[in-house]
């Protein structure tokens, strides 16, 4: 259904639509347990409980979204509210709910369904809009003990998901304070008195399904069907992209072992800091104290996290990216071997060797050769993956040039050393020899050109 087709009569929408659009919002942080909750509830003959639709508030900042579409249209320079006279933004956010009502009614009809459910943990960011939007929605909030929802991203770390966006890096301390930042942001929109909400927590699930499920039917005003108790039984979408689909569709039924899991881990300094600094917020929400034992060495540790931290995070950044590759292959590393033999050959002193600086200088052009023969074995197949292989090697032969110009014009400083153009062209000579030798070697291993 196009949303656009409404807009030409957004007025007689809202005038003619008689029965409110109520569908069933679940809002839980991720990992939170709201896909096992979704899940049990689309096993319920009237409930169509859909899978994560980033598409409804743009939950995953990526695409457009029925949200950006619909804020364009009431706040946008071009809008139909500020360029046409007598539509309002009510008519707008009318017209949206009956696109997503027309939307669905057909796999309503379908599945002999009467309701549909939403579930996407990111539109928290969004959750204010969400409830301008459907405002006679019923909304079912689940809470889950933080330490656990750290731990379970902490494990899906680089499979789905690859960052927090604006929480920056996936660690025990971001998670966290997401967690806890967005449970905050969950109770001050929807327990402010304007809002159908229910409250449960996964632990109590786990525990008690059925009193759970009991109490949210009676929420919803639908009866009990034991059947959700069985909800591997029943067929239910489950998108290989979402993270909750795929661990539901494994486990097929409900299983305890994902409760109390952090009790089970060792805690690092960062964790200690976080648990120390955020316990409060878990007391709050009636979960048990961390009660962390540590040595008072831990806890000066864990004191001085906030200091430390940063030029640790640094460090490892910078070893990822740049250290650890060289390291894992030991080609690379016989390269930057050569690298640094032929800069201690440039740059150490003739008298510290006891020979004269002539002879010193004689090995640098065959060290040179080496040099760029090793770089070029190293990093030229990686370059002629990303660039035409003639520009791989003229890359290589500019990056050696300039390292044995820069070397040429430190030596020139040394007391007893002496630089001159004659030497820097001779060791140019060798770089380009080096790379001349290898070149055949890069023509013959390059990448064939396939057609589409």
């Amino acid at each position: 259904m196009d949303l656009y087709r409404y807009v030409s009569f957004l007025p007689e929408i809202a005038m003619e639509r008689t029965v409110a659009f109520a569908p069933i919002v679940i809002v839980g942080v991720p990992r939170s347990g709201t896909t096992l909750l979704r899940v049990l509830l689309d096993s319920h003959s009237q409930i169509l409980a859909l899978p994560e639709t980033p598409w409804l508030l743009g939950a995953y900042g990526r695409d457009a979204s029925l949200r950006e579409m619909l804020s364009g249209l009431t706040d946008g320079p071009f809008g139909v509210v500020k360029n046409v006279t007598g539509v309002q933004s009510d008519h707008v956010r009318e017209a949206g709910r009956a696109f997503l009502e027309t939307l669905f009614e057909p796999v309503l009809e379908e599945r002999k369904k009467s309701v549909v459910l939403f579930k996407t943990p990111a539109d928290i960011r969004h959750l204010d809009f969400l409830t301008d939007l459907l405002p006679d929605a019923r909304y079912i909030h689940i809470t889950r003990d933080g330490r656990d929802v750290a731990m379970s991203q902490l494990a899906k770390k680089g499979t789905f998901f690859q960052d927090l966006r604006e929480y920056r890096n996936i660690t025990f301390a971001n998670v966290f304070r997401r967690w806890m930042e967005w449970e905050k942001r969950i109770r001050e929109v929807l327990y402010n008195g304007n809002v159908a909400v229910v409250h449960l927590r996964y632990e109590d699930l786990i525990e008690n399904p059925e009193v759970e499920l009991r109490k949210i039917t009676q929420f919803l005003g639908v009866p009990f069907e034991p059947e959700m108790l069985d909800y591997a039984s029943r067929d239910h979408d489950y998108p290989s992209w979402e993270a909750g689909s795929t661990d539901v569709a494994h486990h097929r039924r409900i299983s305890d072992s994902s409760v109390g899991k952090w009790r089970n881990i060792r805690f690092s300094v960062g964790m200690m800091h976080t648990l120390v600094r955020y316990d409060p917020f878990l007391v709050e929400l009636g979960y048990q104290p961390s009660d962390i034992e540590a040595s008072p060495f831990e806890r000066l540790l864990a004191a001085t996290y906030p200091v430390v931290n940063p030029p640790i995070a640094i460090g490892s950044k910078l070893y990822r990216r740049f250290l650890r590759p060289l390291t894992s292959n030991g080609v690379r590393t016989a390269a930057f071997a050569f690298l640094f033999v032929v800069a201690a050959e440039f740059l150490v002193s003739a008298e510290w060797l006891q020979v004269p600086s002539r002879k010193l200088d004689s090995w640098q052009p065959l060290l040179c050769f080496a040099a760029s023969a090793g770089i070029a074995t190293a990093f030229g197949q990686a370059l002629i993956q990303r660039i035409y292989t003639t520009k791989a090697i003229l890359l290589c032969l500019l990056a050696m040039v300039g390292f044995a110009g820069g070397l040429e014009l430190l030596q020139s400083l040394s007391a007893d050393r002496t630089a001159s153009w004659g030497d820097f062209s001779y060791n140019c000579f060798g770089v380009l020899c080096g790379l001349i030798a290898f070149a055949p070697l890069l023509y013959r291993n390059r990448p064939s050109l396939r057609s589409a």
